[in-house]
C-alpha cells in the first residue's frame, strides 16, 4: 500500500507521486492533507478536496477513533461540532446516519480513506 500526501507530493501530476511504502510503519494519522493512495501495480485514487479537507479537520482523537473502528458512530453532538463550517456536499458526501435519535457513521471518500491509513497502521 503506497500513501501520498501535500508535503511529500505537492501536487499529483502525471499519474504519479513520490511514493512512500507504508507496509509496518507508524504513520502519523493526519498530520498531512492526505491527496491520494494506490496498492501496489495499481493507480493512484486521487482523494477528493472535501474528504481531504474535513479529514485534515477532524480532532487527533476522532480520526483514530475512525481509523480503529470505521463503524464507530458518532452522537448528534460529536456530529454536530465535526461537521461545523463544512458545505452540505461534503456532509452529504462522508456521513450517514440511522436510528433516532440519530446516530452518524463516516462514509464515502472519508471512510475509504479511514480504511486506507488503518490497513497502513495496522489498525
Amino acid at each position: 500500500m503506497l500513501f501520498a500526501n501535500s508535503a511529500a507530493s505537492g501536487e499529483l501530476g502525471q499519474g504519479s507521486a513520490p511514493e512512500t511504502s507504508q507496509a509496518g510503519s507508524t504513520l502519523p494519522t493526519g498530520s498531512n492533507r492526505p491527496v491520494a493512495y494506490r496498492e501496489a501495480g495499481v493507480d493512484w485514487h486521487e482523494l477528493g478536496y472535501e474528504a481531504a479537507d474535513h479529514w485534515e479537520g477532524l480532532s487527533p482523537e476522532l480520526r483514530q477513533r475512525l481509523i480503529s473502528d470505521r463503524t464507530s458512530q458518532l452522537s448528534r453532538e460529536e456530529y454536530s461540532v465535526t461537521t461545523s463550517g463544512a458545505s452540505a456536499s461534503m456532509i452529504t458526501s462522508n456521513w450517514t446516519y440511522t436510528g433516532s435519535p440519530r446516530k452518524y457513521r463516516v462514509a464515502g471518500e472519508l471512510r475509504e480513506l479511514a480504511e486506507v491509513l488503518a490497513e497502513i497502521t495496522g489498525d
